[in-house]
């Protein structure tokens, strides 16, 4: 122990003796440990970190797939209940789906994030309310379905915490519901907080409750024993059971994923590809340090050699350096959980929107373990190589003056590590480029819209109020009439507002996915031999002014005031559908329906007098991306909400302002109120902040890879400069002699420049056959750039070449200015 204690004093005195050594050592590693610290952090909680369930790994999540393409829907009612009572693979399963309420009574009316389940859901997932109970399957009996569990925020904001609320009436959506429960704090729905959960309850002959709507999502926990692949099988035969009964669903089998894939599987590539990231910081930072102690380990020859002489054996000189070496790593990893408590807190701010669970993420015990362990790791492991050259002595040698500073095999040592600084640096720009070309592309992106100026607002109507139950049975699109008039009515009054330009409404906003699908008819052709061989297309509900508004550029004409329920049905089609469906023809003129024919529907789908609406095209719209920024638009359908709405009520306003659209939101909910006092108002943003989080996830991504090749680049140009300038210490005899016997300074100095850059030539040739082959790995992040992009690795050998030269420039400046008299006296 007294021995390990004079090391330790001995190391602090030797460090303390060599600040600027000590600084630029601890700076280095605190770069490197500190950057793999943060991301440790970051990946243990968005990803390592078990779903709040209990034994979450028996939790899957159970898609309808089609079975051409394998492509994931959603699930339909009646196929949920199959599975519900025929399986024996799931100890239960549990269907759900969001929906967005108005909470409304004495305060003010609030938008609510709901989620709609049956009534194992709380089972399934292993959670007990922390007041009343859960729901029971007498609740999914419509007329009695009028119970609700409220979410532990709401509960606490709403209501006061009060535990008296069990038992209370609440109105939701203008209807009368009772509490019997409170969610337990914390509870999440895959990291989305629920405000409300509402039983799974249709009324009788409702069409949501058919083969025909596939809009819910499915959880179910596997039973005891019972392996994925038994389930999966299982899950094969109900699915063809369903089949032989139902002709519809022929093309439909079922899959199932574990929960933890599919609310976090999507985010496991780009965690990949930062973890390397920070995996290479730390390798150039420790091949820094390695680099450093050798030429310190040069410097203090003669200091070791004496030591050997009054009888220090090798070993203990070993250990002396290893302690050293430990030492800067320990100081090198407090320095870099400084930077983690820094960095964590600048990841909280800018991506707890952009990724899941990153509220959650912080300093905390696993990864105060993990910064312990890479430090240690690193001052070993590190350390070794230049404790090992620098116990190495040849006394006679050592001791005399005039033999040089640095043996053969030493210097080839540095060289190789400087190679390997520069070739890791080669492969971290190349993915930072790659990912900063593929961002700037996504930015320049035309949306199809102009989103500046605009705000838009979320409106949802509830249907007892809006919708006619018996039209709605009877497939009528006067079912919506009442909607309708609101939404005009609404829509009067936010144009009449002082500052708007523009105001319309659509079903769902750009850049919000691909949410309706239907099939389109074209009457200016035969019907096919079944509704599966429809084409596919998106369609949108559009009120007012809303090409206006997202100056969205149509030909033809847009919908106006005369386009109601008595009026002839129209349509608007984007040009993606004219491509596919008219071979760029003009289509205007063209009668569509966006449901099929009786003839084609499933049986009892329809009424049997069922005609679906012929829709004329009176105009042609621009493309407009609404399934994301990243993926090109594809076939649509606009129809007039008055026409078309399939009691459908949520809808988004767009109001063009003249001048700051934040202005307008108080107006606007203003006008909300006087239209239906009870209505409420949610999401309410500026289209430019949308566009904004749409492309936050990639930007965070190329912000971090971007910052680590920085911290490389910066790491490998320093490994180049340290080794050349203590070259050109080590050779100022060698250079005295040369200019003595002739040697012009640029002689001289394109001798050193030309040693360094061999160094940096081969670092940049490995280093972009390693970028060749792993940035093959960043394909799925990467938005219309090649993972070979010649551009980008070019400009990566101009940029490190270019820093390489500098860094060799330098030391071989000052070796060009040596005088040759004070040279050759030089050791």
């Amino acid at each position: 122990m007294d021995s390990f204690l004079s090391d330790l004093r001995l190391g602090m005195r030797m460090l303390l003796k060599a600040p600027a050594f000590t600084t630029v050592s601890v700076l280095a590693l605190a770069l490197g440990i500190g950057a793999n610290a943060v991301m440790f952090s970051v990946a243990g909680t968005v990803l390592l970190r078990p779903l709040a369930y209990r034994d979450a790994e028996r939790l899957m999540w159970i898609d309808t797939t089609e079975r051409a393409t394998r492509a994931a829907i959603s699930f339909s009612p009646p196929d949920f209940y199959r599975v519900r009572e025929t399986s024996r693979a799931f100890s239960g399963v549990a269907a759900l789906y969001r929906k967005p309420v108005n909470v409304t009574g004495a305060q003010e009316p609030q938008r609510v994030r709901a989620i709609v389940a049956s009534s194992e859901l709380l089972q399934v997932l292993g959670v007990v309310p922390a007041l009343g109970r859960a729901f029971s399957l007498d609740d999914e009996r419509w007329g009695s379905h009028r119970v609700a569990l409220l979410g532990n925020g709401l509960w606490r904001s709403r209501f006061g915490a009060d535990a008296g609320v069990i038992g209370r009436a609440i109105a939701i959506d203008g209807q009368s519901y009772t509490v019997v429960g409170v969610l337990p704090p914390g509870f999440s729905w895959l990291g989305s907080e629920t405000e409300l959960l509402l039983p799974l309850s249709f009324e009788p002959g409702d069409n949501l409750n058919s083969h025909n709507n596939y809009f819910m999502g499915v959880v179910g926990r596997l039973g005891p024993g019972v392996t994925v692949e038994e389930a999966r099988s299982e899950l094969g035969a109900i699915a063809r059971g369903i089949a032989e009964e139902f002709p519809e669903s022929r093309n439909l089998g079922m899959d199932l994923t574990p929960l933890e894939d599919t609310a976090f599987g999507k985010l496991r590539p780009a965690m990949a590809v930062l973890l390397g990231a920070v995996a290479f910081v730390l390798l150039i930072a420790c091949a820094n340090l390695a680099n450093l102690l050798l030429v310190r380990a040069a410097a203090r020859r003669r200091e070791i050699a004496i030591r050997a002489a009054l009888g220090a054996s090798r070993a203990r000189m070993l250990r002396q350096l290893l302690t050293e070496s430990v030492l800067l790593a320990f100081f090198g990893g407090l320095a870099g959980l400084a930077l983690t408590y820094w960095a964590t807190d600048a990841l909280n701010a800018l991506g707890q929107d952009v990724l899941p669970r990153m509220r959650d993420v912080k300093v905390d015990g696993p990864v105060l373990a993990f910064t312990s362990a890479v430090s240690l790791l690193t001052g070993i492991l590190f350390g070794i190589a230049p404790a090992l050259h620098g116990s190495a002595i040849d006394l006679r040698e050592s001791l005399n003056e005039t033999s040089p500073a640095s043996s053969p095999s030493r210097r080839r040592l540095t060289s190789a590590l400087v190679v390997v600084e520069v070739a890791l640096a080669v492969m971290l720009l190349a993915g930072a480029g790659l990912l900063m070309k593929s961002t700037y592309r996504l930015l320049k992106v035309d949306p199809g819209f102009d989103p500046q100026g605009v705000l838009t607002a979320e409106v949802a109507l509830p249907a007892h109020k809006y919708v006619d139950a018996q039209l709605l049975r009877a497939l009528s699109p006067a079912s919506t009439s009442r909607a309708a008039r609101f939404f005009d009515e609404l829509l009067a009054g936010v144009r009449a507002l002082p500052g708007v330009r523009a105001a319309g409404s659509v079903s769902s906003l750009p850049l919000a996915g691909d949410n309706w699908g239907k099939r389109i008819v074209l009457w200016d052709r035969p019907l096919p031999g079944n509704a599966d061989e429809l084409p596919q297309i998106q369609y949108r509900l559009v009120a007012g002014d809303y090409f206006r508004a997202l100056g969205i550029r149509v030909r033809g004409r847009t919908f106006g005031e005369t386009d109601t329920l008595q009026s002839p049905p129209v349509a608007i089609v984007n040009q993606a559908l004219v491509r596919r469906d008219f071979g760029g023809q003009d289509p205007i003129g063209k009668e569509i329906s966006v449901n099929a024919p009786r003839e084609l529907a499933p049986a009892g789908a329809v009424p049997p007098d069922f005609r679906p609406q012929r829709f004329t095209i009176v105009g042609v719209a621009d493309d407009v991306r609404y399934a994301a920024l990243g993926r090109p638009a594809g076939p649509l359908v606009y129809v007039p909400y008055a026409q078309g709405a399939e009691s459908y009520l949520t809808m988004f306003l767009v109001v063009r302002a003249e001048r700051d659209p934040v202005a307008l939101i108080a107006p606007i909910r203003e006008q909300v109120r006087r239209t239906d006092p009870d209505q409420a108002v949610g999401t309410v943003s500026t289209f430019e902040a949308r566009l904004s989080r749409a492309v936050a996830q990639p930007r965070l991504q190329t912000m971090l890879l971007g910052s680590f090749a920085a911290v490389a680049v910066l790491l490998a140009a320093i490994g180049i400069y340290g080794v050349m300038a203590v070259a050109v210490v080590q050779r100022t005899k060698e250079i005295g002699i040369r200019m003595a016997l002739g040697a012009l300074r640029r002689d001289v100095l394109s001798l050193v420049v030309r040693q360094g850059f061999a160094l940096a030539a081969a670092g940049l040739s490995l280093g972009l056959l390693g970028a060749l082959a792993l940035t093959r790995v960043l394909r799925s992040l990467l938005f219309s750039v090649s993972a070979t992009d010649p551009a980008v690795f070019g400009g990566i050998v101009a940029l490190l070449a270019g820093i390489a030269l500098l860094a060799c420039y330098l030391p071989a400046r000052r070796a060009s200015r040596v005088d040759p008299m004070v040279a050759l006296r030089h050791e």
